[in-house]
């Protein structure tokens, strides 16, 4: 089920990554570092599977860090020669860190368009996509789906495009395993420096497609074993 980049299979829940977190940026990796970490790292991988060059690539960004994990790709796979679009599918990132990652895709004249409301343009671009990217939801995702996350999904999950998922696939609950109807369906997963515990759960398999998990840096400011 698993292929890995990394040979160590710590699993820790979305609790403990924040610890972990909390604890690199004390031993001065930044989270603004390991946001651009993830981001490029993320984008690489991609481009490793695939000649992005002239792809026309979709980035669905949420209004939190995974979202703005998403810009960081985005602004990778655009230097790479991608066709870059962001949809914005909550409206404007929330977090400082995202916001930041935004404006830098602005200064590159990245096209940016809101999700909410625009349903047939997302529709447009979804068909025609040939990489999508999943930056919705993170690891801190509980519940069900709500309006107008739950159309976006199934407009992704309706796509012939590549489709990556950034840490977990939005819908799923990346603690209890748990996954709404409509939780997008991965052709790769990227986790960021360690699995949590729906990465290994079978129940999962059909929403997270192959898992693969990177690093951002924490294993050099805090040890092997964090």
């Amino acid at each position: 089920m698993l292929n890995m980049l990394s040979a160590d299979m710590n699993i820790v829940t979305s609790s403990q990554m924040k610890e972990i977190e909390r604890r690199s940026d004390k031993a001065g990796l930044s989270y603004y570092q390991m946001m651009e970490n993830a981001g490029n790292g993320a984008a690489e991988h991609i481009a490793k599977d695939h000649s992005v060059f002239g792809k026309s690539v979709l980035i669905f960004c949420g209004k939190g860090n995974n979202g703005g994990d998403g810009f960081v790709a985005a602004r990778r796979l655009y230097e790479m020669g991608a066709n870059v679009k962001i949809v914005l599918v909550e409206g404007e990132p929330k977090t400082e860190d995202a916001i930041k990652n935004k404006q830098l895709c602005e200064s590159l004249d990245l096209p940016f368009y809101n999700g909410n409301g625009n349903e047939s343009e997302v529709q447009l671009d979804v068909s025609k996509a040939d990489i999508i990217i999943d930056a919705i939801y993170g690891t801190g995702f509980h519940g069900e789906l709500r309006e107008p996350v739950r159309k976006i999904t199934r407009l992704i999950n309706s796509s012939e495009a590549y489709v990556y998922a950034l840490d977990v696939p939005s819908g799923l609950n990346g603690d209890s395993g748990y996954a709404d109807s409509d939780t997008v369906s991965a052709y790769k997963t990227i986790v960021f420096h360690r699995l949590k515990p729906a990465h290994a759960d079978e129940r999962c398999i059909r929403y997270l497609g192959q898992v693969i998990c990177i690093s951002i840096g924490i294993e050099l400011v805090l040890g092997a074993d964090s």
